[in-house]
């Protein structure tokens, strides 16, 4: 069996916030369920591989970081529209998530410019920087915990499948409005942190859309380096949760 491929985008432009440790935590998971792992980087300007990863991660950078990465991004649309419509696991938090969508305005900038159009929805300008904890409540993963910072947010279509609703977040009358997106092998969230080692039922979730494509879902199982991570990250969880008040999460 040849290795699962990780393609980490655009490190330099999108690691504001750590979002590395998706690729990590992602890369390590799949190496205790026995998979031989390559993780593969690529930076702007750089050509990007020929052959379709099994995994594409996006993290969150700086606005004048997205100003610069977003063309960069856009002469290789079709490619990624290729590879998510064939089912490559595609990860994109806070800027990049941003980035991902339909349309984005940019903070500072007069009128919205396309965006990669991987999400059913627009990227919005905020009047400021939002910045608090995020809780999120998913009928299919769970209680979800991240960090927003970002100058921006994302709303999805009407007709989107959002990740969850917002219990906690940053934002002026969030509760209860959707947060993130889910589209086949394609996730979104505002979320930074990373997202992943935080809310393994959702590193696991994202692990299986990507392994679906070579049949290889139901190879992926836990060992017992998942259950110890596993068990740090509910003890992190069940930690926040208390500081914010909030139910311990499942």
């Amino acid at each position: 069996m040849s290795a699962i491929r990780i393609l980490e985008v655009f490190a330099g432009h999108f690691d504001q916030n750590g979002d590395s440790g998706n690729t990590l935590a992602l890369g390590r998971r799949l190496e205790w369920s026995g998979f031989d792992v390559r993780i593969e980087r690529v930076a702007a300007g750089e050509p990007w591989p020929g052959e379709a990863p099994d995994f594409v991660l996006v993290g969150g950078g700086s606005i004048p970081a997205q100003r610069d990465a977003l063309p960069h991004l856009l002469a290789e649309r079709d490619r990624l529209t290729d590879w998510v419509a064939a089912g490559v696991g595609y990860l994109a938090v806070a800027g990049g998530y941003a980035l991902s969508a339909r349309s984005v305005h940019l903070p500072g900038e007069s009128a919205a410019r396309d965006g990669l159009g991987l999400v059913t929805g627009r990227a919005v300008a905020l009047d400021g920087l939002a910045t608090g904890p995020l809780v999120v409540r998913s009928t299919r993963h769970g209680v979800l915990h991240g960090y927003v910072n970002l100058a921006q947010r994302v709303l999805i279509d009407d007709d989107a499948t959002a990740l969850g609703l917002v219990e906690r977040g940053p934002w002026a009358a969030a509760a209860g409005e959707p947060e993130g997106t889910e589209l086949g092998s394609v996730y979104g969230s505002h979320a930074h942190g990373p997202i992943l080692p935080k809310n393994p039922v959702f590193a696991d979730a994202f692990i299986r859309s990507g392994l679906r494509r070579r049949g290889l879902a139901e190879d992926y199982r836990h060992a017992a380096q998942h259950e110890h991570v596993d068990a740090l990250a509910r003890r992190a969880r069940a930690s926040l949760a208390q500081r914010l008040d909030q139910p311990p999460p499942d």
